[in-house]
């Protein structure tokens, strides 16, 4: 689940804001609503979610969503939770920070270069201890990333605490980190509709349009990967000069 604000758009409140639904393999956008703002993303978050079978799936969240209702709902249809704790929960987030992280052992650590940057992050996990105030929290999650800028040589060392309604035993500990990982990717999504294909300078910006182009360019992107793009932009280059091959992905014709 995440959202993106249609920054050239104009409603009668502000700005279109969409939050979705995203699968983190594909970024496939399987379900997609749209309120006035970011503010009025948690009560879009339950009928986002109603249409969809999770059943068996894991529904990951940023920290706007830690919210109780979120998980009981998730939980209720069958799937799991993973949620950012961050200080708009402050007593989640202070028991999670005095959890015994340090006699926590190690369970997955990365160590990756690229994009002028190394990146290290080491990861803990610790069953939740009775009492720990949400509902479903089997798991707690501790991420520690330590980030060097390799042209300048500066360092910087970030804290993420997250929860799961996922068991021990359940998943293995290296997917946890897959998980939390792939729902950063979801931002990936949003970067390209703002790069690859300049979202907010879209002069489309009333009514209905903002919205409907969104989901084509989701579409698009979805469609894309699926076929084995992994170069959105290079993708785009190739239907824009061969936009009959385009239509036939999509089964149609000119």
């Amino acid at each position: 689940m995440d959202g993106k604000t249609l920054r050239g758009s104009r409603t009668g409140n502000g700005v279109t804001h969409l939050p979705a639904a995203i699968r983190h393999d594909t970024q496939t956008v399987l379900a997609q609503r749209q309120v006035e703002a970011k503010s009025n993303e948690i009560p879009a978050f339950a009928p986002l979610l109603c249409g969809l079978d999770l059943s068996a799936m894991v529904i990951t969240a940023d920290a706007l969503h830690t919210q109780a209702e979120h998980a009981r709902q998730i939980v209720a249809a069958g799937g799991h939770f993973l949620f950012i704790v961050k200080a708009n929960q402050p007593t989640l987030h202070r028991r999670l920070k005095a959890l015994p992280w340090r006699e926590a052992v190690l369970n997955d650590r990365t160590d990756e270069r690229g994009h002028g940057r190394r990146d290290i992050r080491r990861m803990k996990i610790c069953t939740a201890r009775p009492g720990l105030p949400f509902p479903h929290a089997a798991q707690a999650i501790q991420v520690k990333r330590r980030r060097t800028d390799l042209k300048t040589d500066k360092t910087t060392i970030v804290t993420i605490y997250a929860i799961t309604s996922l068991p021990p035993g359940r998943i293995p500990h290296t997917q946890f980190a897959t998980l939390i990982r792939g729902h950063w990717s979801a931002e990936a999504l949003h970067h390209i509709r703002d790069v690859t294909y300049r979202e907010d300078a879209c002069k489309a910006r009333t009514g209905n349009a903002p919205r409907i182009l969104a989901s084509l360019r989701n579409l698009a992107v979805g469609t894309t990967r699926l076929i084995g793009w992994t170069s959105i932009a290079a993708a785009t280059d190739r239907y824009r000069s061969h936009p009959a091959d385009g239509l036939q992905l999509l089964g149609l014709t000119t």
